[in-house]
């Protein structure tokens, strides 16, 4: 019984320094990432289950509870199916955080508008359009596949073409 004590209040410190790791990883990488908090905060329930169902088991207590938890696995996995979209807005929103090739006042176009970054989120961008006063929502999983990029400073476009015959870049 005491070996399983000492267990438990090793994990509880250890979960106690991963959960402070991650706060200060989100408050020095993701400072600019606007909605950052609510992925960490998933991340800590997250971590919170899996540690009272470690104490549980541990210490042998709720013993049904941990086969009903088991259980409801297969409804927690539904859920990823049906929020997946969510899922790799905010895991792009965190690759464009850490990333330096997209940035606030960055000039783009996506669909044939032109507009400014104003703010990146953790699953979507507004950008301000040129010449209107509209602004337009777009999730960021789309900034691999349609958006892009014009420097802000050249007015070019920073993406470039390479020609297949001879390699020269155009």
């Amino acid at each position: 019984m005491e070996q399983n004590i000492l267990n438990v209040i090793l994990s509880v410190a250890i979960t106690g320094i991963i959960v402070i790791t991650i706060k200060v990883v989100e408050y020095t990488k993701f400072k600019t990432l606007s909605g950052s908090h609510k992925a960490t905060g998933v991340i800590f329930i997250i971590i919170a289950i899996i540690e009272i169902i470690y104490i549980a088991s541990n210490m042998k207590i709720l013993s049904p509870a941990i086969e009903v938890v088991t259980s409801l696995s297969a409804f927690l996995l539904f859920f990823t199916f049906v929020y997946l979209n969510k899922l790799q807005n905010a895991i792009s929103g965190m690759s464009i955080s850490l990333g330096r090739r997209i940035n606030v006042g960055n000039k783009i176009e996506f669909k044939g508008k032109h507009g400014i970054i104003t703010q990146i989120g953790l699953t979507k961008t507004i950008v301000h359009l040129d010449n209107t006063k509209k602004e337009m929502l777009i999730p960021n999983k789309k900034f691999d596949e349609e958006i892009t990029i014009i420097d802000h400073s050249k007015g070019e476009k920073t993406a470039c073409m390479q020609n297949s015959i001879n390699g020269d870049v155009i």
